[in-house]
């Protein structure tokens, strides 16, 4: 089998419910396989088989005016689809170059087959929900991420100002340390010279004593 989006030839393949898994996607919708498939044996491709259907150029009742043509990739658009406002990339869609109108596979085909009277007034409003439960998501995923950061500003400031009375109380202790020590060096110093100038009295004490003792009349040699 041949398919306009890929080179090769493809061969079907039927994919059960249990065997359901995301690490393989169609190409066509990117959901995971399931059911009857079509795969390439030469690289990593595959098809559903109802994505295989989808025709090239097609109308929708959300742009009357213009056909669409089928986009694949690698020439998909990463516009917003104008029904569902995620990104059309990578899937199959459906494209008017003259209004920039983008429309996923899924989506036109979802709408195309409903079946009630009031079909669009119903599809509208739930994309809207959808659409409008996303938005308030996003905006409480901001309003996390604003107090987030502002809470990251806080403890950073409180952690500067912590670490600023740390480094003061440290500097306060070094000057301390650094004044006992000045104070001990000279309080050390000043018992040497006291202790320097007591050993000079000493001695001059001795000197004068054995001086008067030399002087004496009174003072005898005696031998034996």
């Amino acid at each position: 089998m041949k398919h306009f989006s890929h080179p090769h030839g493809l061969r079907s393949i039927e994919v059960p419910s249990e065997n359901l898994t995301k690490s393989k996607t169609c190409f066509g919708c990117n959901l995971p396989l399931f059911g009857s498939c079509y795969t390439c044996s030469s690289c990593n491709f595959y098809l559903h088989k109802s994505c295989s259907h989808l025709p090239q150029s097609t109308q929708n009742k959300f742009h009357e005016q213009h056909a669409l043509r089928l986009l694949y990739p690698p020439n998909c658009t990463t516009a917003p689809c104008h029904l569902c406002g995620t990104s059309c990339s990578p899937t199959f869609t459906y494209n008017c170059s003259l209004c920039d109108f983008n429309i996923h596979a899924n989506c036109a085909h979802l709408y195309e087959t409903k079946s009630r009277d009031d079909n669009e007034h119903h599809l509208l409003s739930f994309f809207k929900k959808k659409l409008n439960e996303l938005k308030t998501a996003n905006s409480e995923i901001d309003s996390v991420k604003t107090f987030i950061n502002s809470l990251k500003d806080k403890m950073s400031g409180q952690a500067d100002e912590e670490i600023r009375q740390l480094q003061e109380q440290v500097r306060q202790k070094e000057e301390a340390a650094a004044l006992r020590q000045q104070e001990n060096e000279m309080l050390l110093q000043q018992r040497r010279n006291n202790l320097f100038l007591q050993r000079m009295k000493n001695a001059s004490d001795s000197i004068d004593f054995m001086g008067q003792i030399g002087s004496s009349s009174n003072y005898k040699i005696y031998r034996y």
